[in-house]
């Protein structure tokens, strides 16, 4: 199968790895489509030349997520559909039409990555499509805001469930008909939040732009929170108007026209009304002043924190203030402690000095949030942060202590032998990695949820970066009607979300699983006419009797392979090809095209190879000279 776009990693060469007569797309079809909507993948495979029993007939539709795991999204086997994804089907009546399309339905961000269809007829033939899953953002700003006389004014533009991350906000000032650009005046500045990773994994942000009142003219201004995203053709504008008000209040003494002649007891009730009013003005005003000397304190909530904080993602602590003036504010964040590990040596707290300069505060007309941004590694776990808030010459102080999380916790099953057998013995394990903290418990079961008894556990052990890996394992005879059964290993960790636990499956299969194919690699990846050039081919989770041979033009040419390389009854080999690029090898119409072809495995039931989306390889495993 020939790739020539890979969202995941480039091929510089294609290969064919199979051992029948396969059929396939020279392209990767891509395509994208919007969350909640439909969406159908085509695989359209050569028509019979005779009617195929249901049974002869096999479609796999795999894919491969943005966090390169491999997963089965449909399969169609012996005459029975089976669904991983819900929502996801194959019309039958379309398969007489030698159509074996996928359609999701209501797709969601998940969706997203490099799906392949996989047919057998016998022939197989394999098709990839990209799928790009958008979400349009939805801007929210109030159309009109207004600013008191003297004070600053922070308006908020809610940006809320859009996909892809990356996206950018602007603030503009409009004037006429130009436009310019906000935030540059010493009376006015812009803040914008780092962005929120949903549930449903999209994202949200908020920017908010806070104004003095002497920097609106004329007593009005219009301000513009501009938004790009991928989903938008052209920038997309929205506007609030923000105007001034003047909260001072006047007392209008109303008197009659002037009369020609007043009387003395006239004259005596408008001074006393005039001097009662006056009295009262004064009275009132130091009233006022004392409230203001002699205010509350301000009002400080604790800090709020994500309920998981993973590690190597950015995070946001908040400290809400109240019952104050943003210019009488003053939030400095600091550093108590540095983790566990401090503070388990020592049992003191460590100063981590002033982190107010990665901080960003947010007010409106109720209540100010400072925003403290971090990005901890899980020997930061258990850090102390302080907020310190200074107004009006007191001091208000709130500590919390993060947690922190390992987020890519990696989880297999793998079985020795690699290919069960019936009345022989067959072991299970449980592979859990990377994973943090040390707190972990696992369950194993059978089909609809039977417990499996005899499980032995080793570890957890730690690595040199503090996390976690742990195996577990359990050991049956194999019996007939263990085939196609599946066994789950159910993982319960701290920094798993709702539930709390993680399944991983495995299906018995007598019949064997092919390895994974990884693509081929150049080096240097820009090779040059007369210079040598190496080829390398990676197989993992293959049989130990697997070999390759490299064809040019249909001619075997000498290669060299690794010795396989076992793990858990799993073999891992590379293939190296050196050669000399020649201008025949680039010329129109005789370029050279190489395959690798496995030679027919000694296990019963091998089948052809799948493509896979590669990892690097350790360093340890390439030669230095191949």
């Amino acid at each position: 199968m020939r790739n020539q776009v890979n969202v995941y990693r480039p091929a510089l060469l294609n290969m064919i790895l199979t051992q029948l007569p396969r059929s396939s797309s020279d392209t990767t079809r891509q395509l994208s489509v919007l969350v909640g909507a439909d969406v159908t993948l085509g695989c359209l495979f050569d028509k019979l030349s005779r009617l195929l029993e249901w049974s002869a007939l096999t479609i796999e539709w795999n894919v491969v997520d943005t966090h390169a795991e491999k997963s089965v999204v449909y399969t169609f086997e012996d005459g029975r559909a089976h669904v991983n994804r819900e929502g996801s089907e194959v019309d039958r009546m379309q398969l007489l039409q030698s159509d074996a399309s996928l359609q999701l339905h209501n797709v969601t961000v998940g969706d997203e990555g490099l799906y392949s269809c996989r047919i057998i007829t016998p022939v197989v033939y394999t098709e990839t499509t990209s799928l790009e899953v958008l979400a349009r953002p939805s801007v929210l700003l109030p159309e009109k805001a207004a600013v008191t006389e003297g004070e600053e004014k922070t308006i908020q533009c809610d940006i809320t469930g859009f996909y892809p991350e990356k996206l950018a906000v602007t603030w503009l000032v409009l004037n006429g008909s130009h436009t310019v650009l906000a935030g540059l005046s010493p009376l006015s500045g812009v803040c914008t939040e780092m962005a929120i990773h949903n549930a449903d994994g999209t994202f949200s942000i908020r920017s908010g732009i806070t104004m003095h009142s002497s920097a609106v003219k004329g007593g009005e201004m219009s301000l513009m929170c501009q938004v790009e995203h991928k989903t938008y053709s052209r920038p997309y504008n929205t506007s609030v108007t923000l105007t001034v008000q003047v909260c001072c209040f006047f007392v209008f003494l109303s008197l009659s026209p002037p009369q020609p002649v007043y009387s003395v007891v006239t004259l005596i009730a408008l001074t006393s009304v005039t001097s009662l009013l006056l009295v009262s003005a004064a009275i009132g005003g130091a009233l006022l002043l004392y409230a203001y000397l002699c205010k509350a304190p301000p009002s400080v909530s604790e800090i709020s924190k994500p309920s998981i904080i993973y590690a190597q993602v950015q995070t946001d602590l908040r400290c809400t203030i109240r019952g104050a003036g943003q210019r009488e504010l003053r939030v400095r964040w600091s550093k108590l402690s540095a983790g566990s590990e401090e503070l388990s040596e020592g049992g003191s707290l460590l100063g981590g000095g002033d982190l107010s300069d990665q901080t960003c505060l947010l007010s409106d007309c109720e209540h100010h949030t400072s925003v403290l941004t971090v990005c901890l590694t899980v020997s930061e776990d258990r850090t102390q942060y302080q907020c310190e808030v200074l107004c009006r010459g007191q001091s208000i102080t709130r500590v919390t202590t993060v947690r922190v999380k390992g987020e890519d916790v990696e989880r297999s099953i793998t079985s020795i032998p690699q290919i069960p057998k019936v009345e022989r013995s067959l072991v299970l394990c449980c592979r859990l990695e990377n994973f943090y903290p040390q707190e972990v418990d696992l369950e194993w079961s059978r089909n609809d949820g039977e417990p499996v008894c005899g499980v032995t556990h080793f570890g957890p052990f730690s690595d040199h970066t503090r996390l976690y890996s742990l195996w577990s394992k359990i050991q049956l005879l194999m019996a007939r009607e263990d085939e196609r059964a599946v066994y789950s290993c159910r993982v319960y960790h701290s920094s798993f979300p709702a539930p709390g636990y993680k399944d991983a499956l495995y299906h018995i299969n007598t019949q064997g699983t092919p390895p994974d194919v990884m693509f081929i690699d150049c080096e240097p990846p820009c090779p040059l006419l007369g210079g040598d050039c190496t080829l390398q081919l990676c197989l993992k989770d293959c049989p130990e009797d697997v070999s390759v041979t490299w064809t040019k033009d249909g001619e075997e040419v000498p290669s060299f392979n690794t010795p396989p390389r076992n793990i858990n009854g799993l073999y891992s080999m590379y293939t190296f090809l050196k050669l000399t690029p020649t201008k025949q090898d680039r010329a129109p119409g005789s370029g050279a095209r190489l395959r690798t072809a496995p030679s027919r495995s000694r296990r019963r039931g091998s089948s052809p190879c799948r493509s896979h989306t590669p990892a690097p390889p350790a360093a340890e495993d390439q030669p230095a000279d191949p």
